[in-house]
């Protein structure tokens, strides 16, 4: 039967490891003040692709058959819709979700059809100090995996003015963003041709790519952004919160990126992206940004908000997590040598988890030594044993299946060698 195209199962150890991921990072934004809540799967279309607030990716959506409703593209679209019907909400109100999303494209290498996307927003507040927070909680998520990482940072009302300033009229803007932000994907020969292919003259084009392929420090950029628009106007929010950023001690350097725009259309602001340091693909594991006017197109007032989202998947796949050994979540594993043993030896099994020691206790028909092996498969550290001996004295075998140490203790004595 053939398996259907850009989703994947997980093996018992590869969704333990998933699992301790979203663990850790729902632990940061859980520090950082951010609240759970959840949405459907699935929504209204006009609510998928309300006013073309996701733009040309709306051909992308999973649509029900005979039914006016699709499975959700991704979590910020829910949450504009949520907010626009729960407006008495105190703000600034901070979300965090973790959840399943779908997409309807060629499925290729750390990209899926189906995918986990963990997310943090904050709907309201300050836009300087609610783009920092939301970076800065994203990058220590992104550390509390262990990953190396640098963040591309733009602006599109900056990439709007200096557009306009060579000559770029409104009407075009959205296709010169969309083709400017394939630039990683598809290189910057193909974009100059797309960009051409929008009705561009060539020294139009020459300057759109001079410009988003500047090189330098973000200061020099910014610096020339300046010269080109004369003032510090349309820079001064980016160099504020480069320097807010620094007060939460993050590991990753914050870089200046101007062909960074992001394909989405609802994006009105700060643009970010978050990509893997020290690694031959620089990987895209992260991105967000400002989007101050969806919320409104689901009726009532425009509330500001910005966001991101951690590609689970791809976090997994950077930490090649499938070959990790961890299979379960069981600690001990409890043998019995004949099933007259069994009562006792379940007793003990239940007391280790009121102890709060994941424990599994051999439920088939099979001799010591098999149970062992399967212990063993299982990749669990401790065995307790009981047979006859031990139910008469009250006590236990407790074998340490990696070193093969073996000692009859209490149970109390066995908890205490477990725990530590």
């Amino acid at each position: 039967m053939p398996f259907p195209r850009g989703v994947r199962d997980l093996m018992p150890n590869e969704a333990l490891f998933r699992n301790e991921l979203i663990k850790r990072v729902e632990e940061v934004f859980q520090r950082f003040g951010f609240v759970s809540m959840d949405t459907p799967s699935f929504e209204r279309l006009g609510v998928l692709n309300a006013k073309g607030g996701i733009g040309e990716d709306a051909k992308l959506i999973f649509e029900f058959k005979d039914e006016d409703l699709g499975l959700r593209y991704d979590n910020t679209v829910s949450l504009a819709r949520y907010m626009a019907m729960h407006q008495e909400l105190p703000l600034p109100f901070k979300r965090y979700y973790t959840g399943k999303d779908w997409r309807r494209e060629e499925p290729q290498r750390m990209r899926y059809r189906e995918f986990t996307q963990a997310d943090i927003d904050i709907v309201g507040g300050k836009e300087i100090l609610t783009d920092a927070e939301v970076m800065a909680a994203g990058a220590i998520a992104i550390e509390s995996a262990g990953l190396d990482y640098t963040i591309e940072i733009n602006d599109r009302r900056l990439a709007e003015k200096v557009f306009e300033k060579f000559g770029i009229n409104e009407l075009m803007f959205m296709g010169v963003l969309r083709t400017i932000d394939k630039l990683d994907k598809i290189g910057e020969e193909k974009v100059a041709e797309a960009l051409k292919a929008l009705g561009l003259t060539s020294e139009l084009v020459d300057q759109i790519v001079g410009f988003i392929n500047l090189k330098g420090n973000a200061e020099e950029k910014l610096t020339y952004a300046d010269s080109l628009l004369g003032s510090k106007e349309h820079t001064d929010k980016l160099r504020k919160t480069l320097e807010l950023l620094k007060q939460y001690h993050i590991r990753g350097e914050a870089r200046i990126n101007f062909s960074l725009v992001r394909g989405l259309d609802y994006y009105t602001g700060m643009v970010f992206e978050y990509k893997l340091a020290n690694a031959e693909k620089k990987d895209t594991i992260c991105g967000g940004g400002r989007y101050d006017t969806l919320i409104g197109m689901y009726g009532g007032k425009n509330i500001p908000a910005v966001g991101l989202s951690l590609g689970i998947d791809r976090i997994l796949d950077s930490l090649r997590f499938s070959d990790s050994t961890a299979y379960t979540y069981a600690k001990v594993f409890v043998a019995f040598v004949n099933d007259g043993n069994y009562t006792y030896a379940l007793g003990i099994t239940n007391q280790l988890r009121a102890s709060g020691v994941p424990a599994e206790i051999n439920l088939a028909s099979r001799n010591l030594s098999n149970q062992f092996a399967y212990a063993n498969a299982l990749k669990v550290k401790y065995a307790v044993i009981v047979g006859d001996a031990e139910m008469s004295s009250g006590k236990l075998k407790l074998r340490n299946l990696i070193s093969g140490d073996e000692q009859t203790v209490s149970f109390d004595e066995a908890l205490g060698v477990i725990k530590r």
